[in-house]
């Protein structure tokens, strides 16, 4: 009987060994894994900075082509194809408030509610509202100059 006991303790220790050595495997895979995320994000990270910089030397450029500077002409042909596509996007998106009885905001390019005055993003004016004086209110208002 003992030799019974000695052989499932036996396993019992092979078992717990072989557990410990797969759960040893599984954390430095996790471990790796985890590395890897991390490696993974400061790339993309790192590749959007660099996107967000050559923007703004494309917008930096852009600007300086709008006030006149001269660029080769490569450049100032890319720039003038942004001038006709910055027109084409604002036709497009009148057309498109045209479809949604809307209105486009100058300012920020949200789209409003054909009644509102201000656009409802940024707060800028969308159109100057005429405000029509009706006659007997210019009658009022001439008999209040005569009186002066």
């Amino acid at each position: 009987m003992d030799g019974f006991f000695e052989k499932v303790k036996s396993n019992f220790g092979r078992a717990k060994d072989e557990a410990s050595k797969y759960s040893k495997l599984a954390i430095q895979k996790t471990s790796n894994l985890v590395s890897q995320t991390k490696y993974n994000f400061a790339v993309n990270d790192a590749e959007n900075k660099i996107i967000t910089l050559m923007a703004e030397i494309g917008e930096y450029v852009y600007t300086e082509y709008l006030d006149g500077s001269e660029f080769p002409a490569e450049v100032a042909a890319k720039c003038a194809d942004i001038d006709s596509l910055k027109e084409e996007i604002a036709s497009l998106k009148d057309k498109i408030a045209d479809l949604k009885d809307a209105v486009v905001c100058p300012a920020c390019g949200e789209y409003n509610n054909n009644e509102n005055i201000y656009c409802a993003k940024c707060g800028e004016k969308l159109r100057t509202v005429a405000v029509e004086v009706e006659p007997e209110a210019q009658t009022e208002q001439d008999d209040s100059s005569d009186e002066n």
